[in-house]
């Protein structure tokens, strides 16, 4: 064989190997509940609340982690991912805590048995929920408190959570997450407290 060619065939082997080298392992997160003690006595029993339905935008509707590079950039990491779908774990930890701050056993998650009889029902609009590339968390959110009695809107916001992650590091990134959604859900929470209608109302 000429010595070229063998070269040749030599450098395309390596560099199919290289190509075919051991993958990167996957890591995986969840969104974490608040600490028990931020838990707050309600006066009167605890309410029934219903959480959602609860809106999430297309691009977080994939398994990796979102970080924005720029307004209108996004980049998925190819191994670091959420071991749920994030709109299911968004609406898991806001029913978590919201048991805790309430504190109340009684959170539902859309859609809940016809037979349940809510006192309040929360509805949620996430806008944006990522990061951006030095590591600030934004949680963009509309909500909609409602008395499940009459259907009136007792409260409607709009707000915009931002948590400092300290850093692009992915773990820090879902910590800094979870504390956005922690800071919502003390938002709804003391809405709820501030209506002051006594769980078992429609009862």
């Amino acid at each position: 064989m000429h010595p070229i060619l063998h070269a040749f065939l030599v450098s395309l082997c390596l560099a199919l190997l290289a190509s075919c080298g051991v993958t990167k392992p996957s890591r995986y997160y969840l969104l974490t509940p608040a600490e028990e003690q931020v838990a707050v006595t309600l006066s009167t029993a605890s309410p029934t609340v219903g959480i959602g339905p609860v809106s999430f935008p297309a691009y977080l509707d994939r398994p990796e982690i979102v970080i924005r590079s720029s307004s209108n950039e996004l980049n998925y990491s190819g191994s670091d991912r959420w071991a749920e779908p994030l709109k299911t774990a968004f609406n898991r930890t806001l029913a978590e805590n919201l048991s805790i701050m309430l504190p109340t056993d009684l959170v539902v998650i859309h859609p809940w048995p016809r037979a349940t009889v809510l006192d309040y029902q929360v509805v949620v609009n996430v806008t944006r929920f990522d990061a951006e590339a030095g590591g600030a968390v934004i949680l963009t959110v509309a909500w909609e408190l409602i008395r499940s009695s009459d259907g009136a809107v007792l409260q409607r916001n709009k707000a915009t959570y931002t948590e400092v992650a300290g850093s692009s590091d992915y773990r820090a990134v879902v910590v800094a997450q979870s504390h956005a959604v922690e800071r919502l859900s003390r938002d709804i929470a003391a809405a709820i407290r501030n209506t002051g209608l006594p769980a078992g109302a429609r009862r």
